[in-house]
């Protein structure tokens, strides 16, 4: 039995061979970019595309990468247990912040203008 378990973990490729390849694929597709401009967009975004899909199904593979997926699929459960507003009362609430942004900025200007009075008061007079 122990044969069997050294044999299966012989034959796992290392993490850091994944990312050493997942890396490659990344800097190759961007010097295919740079390097081959003149070739049809096509072409190029096929070529780029696949270099990512490799890089993307590489990742999936990595420890890093499974919990980035699980991250995602986390991620989407809980926006599916949201309760989203409702179309009127999001339009309530957005007319209540409207209205309180307009009276703060009111008050705002009005002490600023106090205070702008105040200091021309205060320079006009001159000892």
């Amino acid at each position: 039995m122990n044969k069997h378990h050294y044999n299966r973990n012989k034959h796992k490729i290392p993490e850091k061979v994944k990312w050493i390849s997942i890396s490659i694929f990344f800097i190759l597709s961007f010097f295919i970019n740079m390097c081959f401009y003149e070739t049809q967009l096509f072409i190029r975004i096929f070529i780029i595309s696949c270099l990512m899909l490799c890089a993307i199904g590489t990742m999936i593979y990595t420890k890093k990468g499974k919990d980035i997926l699980l991250y995602i699929v986390m991620s989407k459960k809980e926006m599916q247990k949201i309760i989203w507003p409702k179309y009127k009362e999001t339009l309530y609430t957005t007319f209540i912040v409207i209205s309180v942004t307009i009276f703060i900025s009111f008050i705002l200007w009005s002490i600023d203008s106090v205070i702008f009075r105040l200091i021309a008061f205060i320079i006009s007079l001159r000892f």
